[in-house]
Formats: C-alpha cells, structure tokens, sequence
C-alpha cells in the first residue's frame, strides 16, 4: 500500500480535514459529533507505507489491517466504516 493510497483513503473516501501546519500531516475525521485524530504521515513519506503506519492507521479508525487494506481498496466505503466505528466505539 502507499503513501498516497492513504492519503487518499483519508480526504477523499472519510472526508477527513487535513492539517499540514506542523512537523507531520495530522488528518482528523468527525463522526457523531465527535473530532478525532484518523491519521499521521510524515511531509516526506514517499512509496510503500510502512506496516506500522498501516497498523496505527487501522487502530484509530477502529478497524483490523485487513479491514483498512478493503477501505483502500473500496470494498467498505464511508458509511460502513461509520457502522463499524459506533459498533465499536466505547
């Protein structure tokens, strides 16, 4: 997976506000009312993404790797990964 398919990922299919004003690019997503960080990357990440960039990414949208890797891919689109998020949101 790469960098870009991320990035992607994020603004594009999640929507997510991007925040390049600091040392990384911070993205943060709005679910229910609620604001949380989605996603890091650093300003030069270039090519394949790193597995823990990947893990880490999947942790804070509250999905396993294999369920990032189908949101890249458009196999669970915005409204699944909501379903997903409130079922397994504390």
């Amino acid at each position: 997976m790469d960098y870009r398919d991320i990035r992607s990922t994020l603004v594009a299919k999640l929507d997510a506000i991007e925040d390049r004003a600091r040392h990384h690019i911070f993205f943060y997503l709005t679910i229910d009312g609620r604001d949380f960080r989605a996603g890091k990357l650093s300003h030069g990440a270039r090519g394949q993404a790193e597995d823990y960039v990947i893990n880490d990414t999947a942790h804070r949208l509250k999905l396993t790797k294999r369920e990032f890797v189908s949101l890249v891919d458009c196999g669970i689109d915005k409204e699944q990964h909501e379903k997903i998020w409130r079922e397994r949101d504390p």
